[in-house]
């Protein structure tokens, strides 16, 4: 009897033992066939979400980047805008202002044409001034000429120059002779040098006189000054210069200023 009952009891032990071993295995099978798949789904899913979150994170991060700079823009349009209105002039105000403008340009226009005119009646007035000053110069040499007048005087920088000769008509290759004065314009003597010139205008030549030194006045000699003989000579002042010798009028300044001479 007791081993019956024990025969018994082993066999219910193993049918337990066998159904726990085959409910587990069919819960590993079901689990495999629906609860992992679902899984691995949801963390697919799961990790899309994520991404998803990251990106429209960023692009949160780029509009609120975006959304500043534009409140900045907006803040300095609405500046620019409160000053416009402050500084603002109704229509009417503007189109007088505008008038002003035209008729003040008009007038500018009408004075930037009259001086132009007057800039050319200028410039036109110096050319015939220069034209008549030449002419003036040649027309007096020529009366000097004529009338043989023994000296010229003339004021040339800060000086005033008169030179004379002892004569004007020569029979011969005679030394030419007379005085120059120099003095400045308020008459005080110059003291420097001076050199002199018998010039024909012929044959555009002449003769120098050596260097003299002049303290306000000089008795000068120029030895056998004819160089071409008979004919019409000029004497002038071909420079003056300082003692140390710079030079303080040029040849340029002087070759106008000229007393006649007349060999043979």
């Amino acid at each position: 009897m007791s081993t019956a009952k024990s025969n018994k009891l082993f066999k219910t032990s193993n049918l337990l033992i066998f159904t726990l071993i085959v409910g587990l295995v069919a819960g590993a099978y079901g689990y495999n066939v629906f609860i992992t798949p679902r899984v691995d789904s949801l963390n697919e899913e799961l990790t899309q979400k994520t991404s998803q979150v990251a990106s429209l994170q960023s692009q949160l991060d780029e509009l609120q980047v975006n959304y500043t700079e534009a409140l900045g823009g907006l803040v300095q349009v609405t500046q620019q805008y409160n000053d416009l209105m402050d500084n603002s002039v109704t229509r009417s105000e503007y189109e007088d202002l505008e008038e002003d403008y035209e008729s003040l340009l008009g007038s500018f226009q009408d004075q930037e044409e009259e001086l132009a005119l007057l800039q050319a009646t200028n410039q036109d007035l110096t050319v015939t001034n220069t034209e008549l000053s030449t002419e003036y110069q040649k027309l007096l040499l020529k009366y000097n000429e004529l009338r043989m007048l023994p000296w010229t005087a003339f004021i040339v920088g800060n000086l005033r120059v008169n030179l004379t000769v002892t004569t004007n008509n020569y029979p011969s290759n005679v030394p030419v002779t007379g005085t120059i004065n120099i003095h400045y314009l308020d008459g005080r003597p110059y003291n420097g040098r001076f050199q002199l010139l018998v010039w024909s205008d012929y044959y555009r030549s002449g003769k120098s006189s050596t260097v003299m030194t002049v303290s306000g006045s000089k008795e000068y000699t120029i030895e056998s000054p004819f160089m071409f003989g008979p004919g019409n000579y000029f004497l002038l002042v071909s420079s003056i210069k300082d003692s140390l010798g710079n030079e303080i009028v040029s040849y340029n300044d002087l070759l106008m200023y000229r007393v006649s001479l007349q060999m043979g």
